[in-house]
């Protein structure tokens, strides 16, 4: 790996995610049916934890159960039997120890969060399991909610590499195969729930004791992105996924909303960044309109190569430039837009954005400090 490569691993954390402020309630949903069959949703990221390759993951249609199909489809009753749903579809060959296939939402960190989803598992002759990565940092360090057919519910934590599985905490619940689950996480601060198909499993309560503040209560990881996650050699399904969180906004989009207020000649102020993800996207917008868009070639040469775009509009112009660190080193790219008048030339207006880059990089020098 690169020195700039290492840069931007360590650096974007602190200064693009890292480092946020609370701000009101959110929601993401999964469509998986807008996405094409036969490939990872875009924003994932496919991941493996422990030996071997990552698993295969890919957008499908599988048959609905009638039970399932009200909720899934406006299809009239005579036709609920045939109905189709679009699902995430998880496999992998591997039976070895430990090896834990997962896709990663790659667009969001999550603390405090509610997430829901359905489940299958089709299939797995050594370790058919299937659940929920979250609050991960890598793939060494992160939770698990998992099920097992084998008759379990259960939470525990992977450190440094290691499962403590055996210190978990879960539950004997039947988990039938090729049956769909409701699972459902809650996390608020330290405390961690999980509930299957509508009860409260993790912890587990004595029937009819009060379970409004019943929780874990562990602080090992406050804060992380999330997941779906299969063990061994496990098929599975997941559908209708959700996630009401807690947003959190970064420290850089604060930065570049207050440098859109202090300049009136701005139309458009983005931050682009490489966030585990193939292409660039906008970690930051002055307008707000844009977050988590991906962007193009121009930004990823930007980033790449350090070199600068120019766009002359009618009435505005477009200058792409890298972001740089202290050391000179690019770790994202900021795109201006101005509005522009006659005889503007291409030098006058980079002269112009850069004035604005390097509003926002000292901005950004305040914050590394902060995070030193």
């Amino acid at each position: 790996m690169s020195r700039a490569a290492r840069i931007r691993k360590f650096i974007l954390p602190s200064f693009l995610a890292g480092a946020a402020l609370l701000a009101s309630a959110a929601e993401i949903k999964f469509d998986f049916g807008q996405f094409p069959a036969g490939r990872i949703p875009p924003g994932f990221a496919s991941l493996v934890s422990g030996p071997g390759r990552p698993g295969a993951w890919k957008v499908m249609d599988v048959a609905v159960p009638p039970a399932l199909a009200p909720l899934l489809t406006n299809l009239p009753n005579a036709m609920v039997a045939t109905a189709k749903l679009t699902v995430l579809a998880a496999s992998s060959p591997d039976a070895s120890p430990g090896h834990c296939p997962i896709l990663l939402f790659t667009n969001e960190i999550f603390a405090n969060f509610i997430l829901t989803t359905r489940f299958k598992i089709v299939s797995g002759a050594t370790a058919p399991e299937a659940g929920i990565a979250f609050r991960l940092q890598d793939v060494s360090n992160y939770y698990v909610l998992r099920a097992s057919t084998r008759g379990n519910l259960l939470w525990y934590r992977v450190v440094g590499g290691t499962r403590y599985d055996t210190q978990g905490i879960g539950v004997q619940v039947p988990i039938p195969q090729d049956g769909w689950q409701d699972l459902r996480l809650e996390c608020a601060g330290n405390s961690i729930r999980g509930f299957l198909n509508g009860k409260l499993m993790i912890p587990p309560v004595r029937a009819g004791d009060p379970t409004n503040d019943v929780a874990i209560n562990d602080s090992t990881f406050a804060a992380g992105k999330t997941g779906f996650w299969i063990a061994g050699d496990t098929v599975a399904y997941f559908a209708d996924t959700r996630i009401e969180y807690t947003a959190r906004v970064p420290l850089i989009q604060t930065i570049i909303a207050d440098v859109m207020k202090k300049n009136s000649r701005l139309l458009g102020l983005k931050v682009y960044a490489l966030k585990n993800s193939p292409v660039p996207v906008v970690v930051a917008d002055g307008k707000d309109d844009d977050l988590g868009s991906p962007g193009g070639k121009p930004e990823a040469d930007v980033i790449a190569n350090g070199r600068i775009f120019y766009l002359k509009q009618t009435s505005s112009v477009e200058v792409t430039q890298p972001l740089r660190d202290r050391n000179g080193e690019v770790f994202a790219a900021l795109k201006t837009t101005m509005t522009t008048f006659r005889g503007e030339t291409t030098d006058t207006a980079v002269a112009r954005a850069t004035q604005i880059k390097k509003a926002v990089e000292s901005g950004l020098a305040t914050l590394q400090d902060i995070n030193e």
